[in-house]
């Protein structure tokens, strides 16, 4: 693909050599003549003026070097329409493979998939143009939508955490009879798991993604279009608002609510019941806002150096 054709096919205008072969993406620092990288910004700047990349996608303020240059104002949101280009997705192959086990009831939309060792129980419905990967394991009573993408190893429907004590101090299981409802264009990462409801239905909406190593617990209710980064566990009955961003190693108590729009940074903690709004991100255990989060550790730094 020469740069002229990229640029026309992304819509962006260029500068430079319009028949430059591309056929590769690659980082600024190990760049060739027939690859592309990105500079998203004034940092990466010096970096990108010593390139050898054949193209590069910068920013509108990158000056004119005499390179050839993509300019867009979200140079990594580009980038990433590119690769998809220059590394086109195999044409998945609907079908069930012979190593699949689907129970009773079950429906697998039109253009689907499900790879190998992959097990999906009874009355499961997923939508059209779905991939479950290999060793996906989907239980009883689970609904997945359309443009689904399920990873390796990850668990649908599994019985949510939840025990009682009897009158003998000891724990009895307390029955998860609900389902779970995953909407249309989720992808879910590699060992993640999603439990069913105790009762009603963990629920995840169009357009979220989880990341791998996620656990949603019984009866969470995730909004459109959430990310949530690894290594994050909720807790059951927990509320997640549209658009919300969840860093990674997260831990949020039950019954939390996070609003629609709030960001959630790496490694906080939210307890139980605590309502995260939307506005400044919020950071550490337990979570506050980001501004508040630093003045604390601050203030501890300077009490370490009294002495």
């Amino acid at each position: 693909m020469t740069v002229a054709e990229l640029a026309r096919l992304l819509g962006a205008p260029f500068e430079g050599d319009a028949d430059r072969p591309l056929s590769a993406a690659a980082p600024l620092d190990s760049a060739s003549e027939t690859d592309l990288v990105f500079a998203a910004g004034s940092k990466a700047f010096d970096q990108a003026r010593e390139s050898r990349a054949g193209c590069l996608i910068v920013p509108p303020d990158y000056p004119a070097t005499g390179q050839t240059l993509l300019r867009d104002s979200d140079p990594r949101r580009l980038f990433a329409r590119a690769l998809a280009l220059l590394y086109p997705d195999p044409p998945v192959e609907p079908g069930i493979h012979p190593s699949v086990v689907m129970g009773h009831g079950s429906i697998l939309g039109e253009g689907s998939s499900a790879g190998p060792g992959s097990v999906i129980g009874r009355n499961v419905t997923i939508g059209r143009d779905s991939i479950l990967h290999a060793n996906v394991t989907v239980y009883d009573r689970v609904r997945i939508g359309r443009n689904a993408i399920l990873h390796s190893g990850c668990v649908i429907g599994a019985d949510g955490f939840g025990f009682a004590m009897d009158e003998h101090r000891r724990y009895v299981k307390f029955p998860q009879v609900g389902e779970v409802e995953i909407g249309d264009d989720v992808e879910i990462g590699a060992n993640t798991c999603i439990d069913r409801a105790a009762l009603g239905v963990t629920r995840i909406g169009d357009g979220t993604k989880l990341d791998n190593l996620v656990h949603i617990g019984h009866n969470c209710q995730i909004g459109r279009h959430v990310v949530i980064a690894a290594q994050t566990g909720l807790a059951g009955g927990v509320s997640i608002g549209d658009y919300a961003v969840i860093g990674g190693q997260v831990g949020v108590g039950p019954k939390a609510r996070i609003e629609s729009g709030a960001v959630v940074g790496s490694g906080a903690g939210i307890l139980t019941s605590k309502i995260v709004r939307a506005g400044a991100p919020v950071w550490g255990t337990p979570a506050r806002p980001l501004k508040q989060y630093l003045a604390q550790l601050g203030a501890l730094a300077r009490l370490a150096r009294r002495p």
